[in-house]
């Protein structure tokens, strides 16, 4: 009899193994569901942003610290947000931007994200503070440009087709690398007072590229009307540098636009080449008596709300 109660009692403790053992696996996988509905839960389309101002960011590329300082708009859930990341002239690394509160502000109002990039420390005047990329050991800054979309990524629903680059002075001629080789996955760009090489090594339209450039006639730091040579130094390769009618010329043939059309007066010349690959322009403000210092308004518009309504107009969908 006793034997008999032991089998029962070791049988009961098999099956209670048993159950135990199913029960377990159950909860197992409970928890991967759990844990997946978590990770989807965490994207960031899913979850509203709050407005930040001038903040620092900081991120690791190619193995060095860059910073960048973020404005961001508050946004409701599955709200995109456009990307305009700002690149300061030579020297402006610790200086506001131009126009930069009124940026902020209509970011704002608009919904997109201002990304005001800092250039590296250590770079040579002969260099500039943004490499000019003709080779690709000099493609640093273009890493750091796509790492800031990325880390934006991580924490904002981005939109990946309205990306676009503004600057002023050596920012602008920045730019035009990312219009040169990032038109992968930028939209446009709209700067200031720049200009680029005549002969570029990497120059290829792979995407749509919308290219807005305002400068003053009587710039006497970045000509206007005359090609020039960049400085010498440890930056090679840069080569001539082109007088601006040229340069816009030059990109109106590139996005192959099928018109032009030209509308001047005694203060503004104004250039707008359209029927362009992949639906774009190349829109271009020559100031008559303007110089190298970032206009307040252009024919009447703010410059920053006049580039913000270039910009919107275009997207990168390949």
């Amino acid at each position: 009899m006793l034997g008999k109660t032991k089998s029962l009692v070791f049988g009961f403790l098999l099956l209670s193994l048993s159950l135990s053992g199913c029960l377990s696996d159950s909860s197992s996988v409970d928890g991967e569901t759990i844990s997946e509905q978590a990770e989807i839960t965490a994207s960031p389309c899913l979850e509203p942003s709050s407005s930040v101002t001038q903040t620092m960011v900081s991120i690791t590329v190619n193995g060095e610290e860059r910073s960048f300082r973020l404005s961001a708009p508050s946004s409701d859930a599955g709200t995109k947000l456009a990307v305009i990341i700002a690149f300061h002239g030579g020297g402006g690394a610790e200086e506001d931007f131009q126009q930069q509160s009124e940026f902020d502000q209509l970011g704002e109002e608009e919904k997109f994200i201002m990304a005001y990039a800092i250039a590296e420390d250590g770079r040579t005047s002969a260099e500039g503070e943004w490499y000019l990329n003709t080779a690709a050991t000099s493609r640093e800054d273009n890493d750091f440009t796509e790492a800031i979309v990325d880390e934006l990524s991580k924490d904002y629903c981005i939109d990946q087709d309205r990306l676009y680059g503004i600057g002023y002075s050596l920012g602008s001629m920045y730019t035009y690398e990312i219009a040169c080789q990032l038109n992968h996955r930028f939209a446009a760009v709209a700067s200031f007072a720049g200009t680029m090489p005549v002969d570029p090594e990497t120059c290829e339209l792979a995407g749509n590229m919308g290219v807005m450039h305002i400068h003053g006639k009587f710039d006497y730091i970045i000509d206007y009307d005359d090609d020039w040579d960049w400085k010498d130094g440890e930056h090679e390769g840069v080569g001539t540098m082109s007088n601006v009618p040229g340069m816009i010329d030059a990109w109106s043939m590139r996005a192959n636009c099928a018109s032009s059309d030209t509308d001047s007066d005694f203060f503004l010349e104004h250039i707008t080449h359209s029927g362009c690959f992949g639906d774009t322009r190349i829109e271009h403000y020559g100031i008559e008596f303007g110089e190298h210092t970032w206009p307040d308004e252009v024919d009447g518009t703010p410059t920053y709300q006049l580039m913000w309504d270039f910009l919107s107009d275009f997207t990168n969908q390949n």
